[in-house]
């Protein structure tokens, strides 16, 4: 027999999902709008996003710094296909910009969102601020989006 036969089977599915302690405490600042780093006791790295292990020492991090919701664009690109948001689970229609952003008092950068109000204004090194959500959750879409500064903060 060489025909094959599809059967459509519809399945429930659930899971739980543990971000743990370091993604724990970070997500119950984003929920003050406050955004903090874990800092290496050995070489003095601060990681944003926290991770628990310094990549380069591999000392165990538990040492958090404010760091601020302004920084530098480091990288950036424009997409111009649809997609589907993990985040939020609806379509995120193109163009929309993504840029790896280095915030003040970080020493890693964080992928966010950009708003691309004007994208022929987008450069590495460019000036960005953090636009937040006016109901907080505590996840890091409390960032809706990163957008350029015409003034520093």
């Amino acid at each position: 027999m060489k025909e094959r036969i599809s059967v459509a089977i519809e399945m429930a599915q659930s899971w739980g999902y543990a971000s743990g302690a370091a993604m724990e405490r970070f997500s119950a600042g984003l929920r003050e709008r406050r955004i903090e780093a874990l800092r290496c006791s050995g070489c003095g790295r601060r990681y944003l996003p926290p991770r628990p292990f310094c990549g380069n020492c591999h000392l165990i991090l538990e040492d958090w710094v404010a760091v601020a919701d302004a920084g530098s664009l480091e990288a950036w690109t424009v997409l111009n296909l649809p997609m589907l948001d993990g985040r939020t689970g609806k379509v995120r229609e193109a163009p929309y910009g993504m840029g790896l952003i280095r915030l003040d008092g970080a020493d890693t950068t964080l992928n966010h969102y950009l708003d691309l109000a004007d994208p022929e204004r987008l450069a590495i090194g460019l000036r960005v601020q953090a636009v937040w959500r006016e109901e907080l959750r505590g996840a890091m879409d409390d960032i809706l989006h990163f957008q350029v500064l015409t003034e520093e903060p």
